[in-house]
């Protein structure tokens, strides 16, 4: 939070949170706090294990 809001100071136009996954929170928190534009990005490490684990709990399916 406390980068987030310098970055807005030295006169940022969009907050990035990169990676996203794990900072859901500071992603919520932020933009609570400050109602400023915000983007969250997911790597895609991330993104693979996240489908990974959406896969192996039958969640989804690889075949469309």
């Amino acid at each position: 939070m406390r980068e987030a809001l310098l970055d807005i100071e030295e006169g940022a136009d969009i907050i990035m949170v990169k990676p996203a996954l794990p900072y859901l929170d500071v992603i919520r928190a932020i933009k609570q706090e400050t109602r400023f534009p915000l983007a969250a990005y997911n790597v895609s490490g991330e993104y693979a294990m996240l489908k990974a684990a959406a896969e192996k709990a039958g969640s989804t399916s690889s075949e469309r």
